[in-house]
């Protein structure tokens, strides 16, 4: 897997990892500066205002798309019309936006769970699935284990990348016709990969993805959310929760004292990995923010755009087959724009936002950090409106625009953090 992620060594601890920690400046609130007071209200309107909405909507999004790939799959391609394709491909796209809109807070779960490139790491191993999906064996494994056997089908061939590969091709949802053939794809043709086996390994990643996802959700919301359903093998799970606890084999429980979502909250509290409110808005700027800019600019983008580089690589490109990569690195871009400006969907500042606290205690970079927010949407914003995809042309003017754009904004988010430090 190529994707690449800083590992944030203080943020990638297990939430049963939490242990108290000494009481810092900060401590109970009652000795905060106006600054910190600030900052602690910033934070509190964030995590459930952002982080929690977003991760709410990714995990119920792709429960839905799993039901719907479920569907599809015990209806059989005989029933399978281009409207249901149609409609799947939709939920597909949903879910996948609230995972684009989430890459500004990858520290915590995503990172520490190792969430990230198990389910959004490209490009797909299409030899190693065309093999497996041609093994009688691993067809009836995934049809009666789902999610519990798509490692067999290989980890780079999982996640969202590997449900688009079989939902979409060259930019559009495949025909229902196309399933009650071969496929014709360059890799499968060969192997005589039937539409009834794509629909058996979608399925299963898309249940894989569900878990991973509810591990997102319960690993930073406290809410206990209901499963939907009661756990056939064993009586009594119902939260999801306790599902991914019992079930889904990702190292660590979220049953522990804080969810990842508590512990940024207690910020300068015994109890907390983050020691001051400083050090919570800096964490939200630099391993947030500023991490998905460098990955968007000079690896999402760079590594296809710059053919000239040590680093180039035309086949490095996210969502291929759906056309919908600059989409991707705008929802990357926008879910900066939310972590600055205090709640999932914003367009403008709130009152109590991390921007409004720079603006308002006189940071003097507070409106060019702005600026060049709007910069970085604006030159997305023109690589979609360019009616070219990048996956067809990825060296274009605009792509080089984009990288500059969002360089600037990475170098004022430090700029910003950097600020925040010295209060």
């Amino acid at each position: 897997m190529k994707k690449i992620f800083k590992l944030i060594a203080a943020l990638a601890v297990p939430a049963a990892a939490f242990v108290a920690c000494s009481k810092d400046e900060g401590g109970d609130g009652s000795d905060l500066t106006a600054e910190e007071k600030a900052l602690k209200a910033a934070v509190e309107e964030y995590v459930p205002g952002v982080i929690y909405s977003i991760y709410d909507k990714l995990a119920d999004s792709t429960a839905d798309l799993y039901d719907q790939l479920a569907d599809l799959k015990k209806g059989g391609v005989d029933a399978l019309t281009d409207d249901k394709i149609a409609s799947v491909c939709n939920v597909f796209l949903d879910a996948r936006a609230y995972w684009e809109k989430s890459e500004a807070f990858l520290f915590g779960a995503a990172t520490a769970y190792g969430i990230d490139p198990h389910i959004d790491s490209w490009p797909l191993d299409r030899k190693k699935l065309a093999k497996e999906l041609s093994k009688s064996d691993v067809i009836a494994d995934l049809e009666e284990e789902g999610a519990g056997a798509v490692d067999e089908v290989g980890t780079a061939n999982l996640g969202f990348h590997g449900i688009e590969f079989i939902l979409f091709r060259d930019g559009k949802p495949r025909e229902a016709s196309a399933f009650k053939s071969f496929d014709d794809d360059a890799e499968l043709a060969a192997y005589k990969i039937s539409g009834r086996c794509e629909l058996i390994f979608a399925a299963a990643v898309a249940e894989d993805l569900r878990n991973y996802c509810w591990k997102l959700q319960a690993s930073w919301n406290p809410k206990d959310f209901a499963l939907g359903f009661v756990y056939d093998f064993d009586e009594g799970i119902t939260t999801r929760r306790a599902y991914v606890n019992d079930v889904v084999e990702i190292p660590g429980e979220v049953d522990s004292d804080y969810t990842f979502g508590e512990n940024l909250l207690a910020s300068a509290t015994a109890g907390s990995t983050y020691r001051t409110w400083q050090r919570a808005v800096t964490t939200i700027l630099v391993s947030g923010c500023s991490n998905i800019c460098s990955e968007v600019a000079n690896s999402k983008i760079a590594s296809a755009y710059d053919v000239n580089s040590s680093d180039y690589d035309g086949d490095y490109i996210e969502s291929p087959y759906s056309k919908k990569s600059y989409l991707d690195f705008y929802n990357n871009i926008q879910s900066i724009v939310y972590s600055l400006y205090g709640k999932d969907g914003a367009t403008a500042p709130s009152s109590k936002c991390i921007y409004s606290v720079l603006s308002r205690f006189g940071y003097e970079g507070a409106a060019r950090l702005k600026s060049t927010l709007e910069g970085a949407v604006a030159s997305l914003q023109a690589c979609l409106d360019s009616g070219k995809a990048f996956v067809d042309e990825p060296t274009a003017e605009c792509a080089g625009n984009a990288i500059e754009a969002i360089n600037a904004l990475d170098v004022e988010l430090n700029k910003a953090a950097d600020w925040v430090s010295g209060l």
